[in-house]
């Protein structure tokens, strides 16, 4: 695992990164072939560049991102769980998973409880509790990690957390068959979305 505070430090990136326009009408589940295949066409894919071609090298290596947003505030949570193909999961109840991942807290305004713990055993073993990463949700934080080891978020007791999140592939997932940008509420179809090609400059 990876923790890197005050990850952007372009002042207008991240000040544009939080604006709530930024994350108007953003789909379900997003897709990206890479910046070595395709430059960036918005401002997330950017930030996914930021992290991943600064931390990693696998460049011509893997197949691309996988990313989306997750919006949580008073009572929210989100249970144990491990990062999959969606699409092929629902189909076939069995998990293809990526090889790497990260959250980013795009926002974290006044936030109590809302961690995210990470379990360090496999998704096949029960997480020890006493043995979990927790990592709190502050803003401008970014995190790489296995997603294929059980995490959750803990219950926000208030505040709001906004976090962008996205997975390597090997294999471009099933989700994506259809379309790079859907809603997993819809059979995985098309979904419009305004700002795709809204590049930061």
């Amino acid at each position: 695992m990876l923790l890197i505070d005050n990850f952007i430090k372009d002042k207008k990136l991240l000040s544009t990164f939080k604006s709530d326009e930024t994350w108007m009408n953003f789909p379900s589940l997003n897709w990206w072939d890479g910046w070595w295949k395709t430059s960036p066409r918005n401002i997330m894919e950017l930030v996914i560049q930021l992290a991943w071609e600064k931390y990693a090298h696998f460049e011509n290596e893997v197949a691309g991102f996988e990313y989306w947003c997750n919006v949580g505030g008073p009572n929210s949570s989100l249970g144990w769980h491990v990062d999959k193909d969606i699409k092929y999961y629902v189909e076939n109840k069995k998990h293809i998973m990526p090889s790497a991942g990260h959250i980013y807290y795009v926002e974290s305004k006044d936030v109590e409880g809302g961690y995210l713990e990470i379990s360090n055993l496999p998704n096949s073993v029960k997480p020890n509790i006493e043995k979990i990463e927790k990592i709190q949700p502050i803003e401008n934080r970014l995190i790489m990690f296995n997603p294929s080891y059980p995490h959750r978020v803990t219950k926000i007791i208030s505040g709001k957390r906004r976090a962008f999140l996205a997975n390597v592939w090997v294999k471009k997932p099933y989700t994506f068959e259809k379309a790079e940008n859907v809603s997993n509420t819809n059979e995985y179809n098309e979904v419009f979305w305004p700002n795709k090609f809204k590049y930061y400059e």
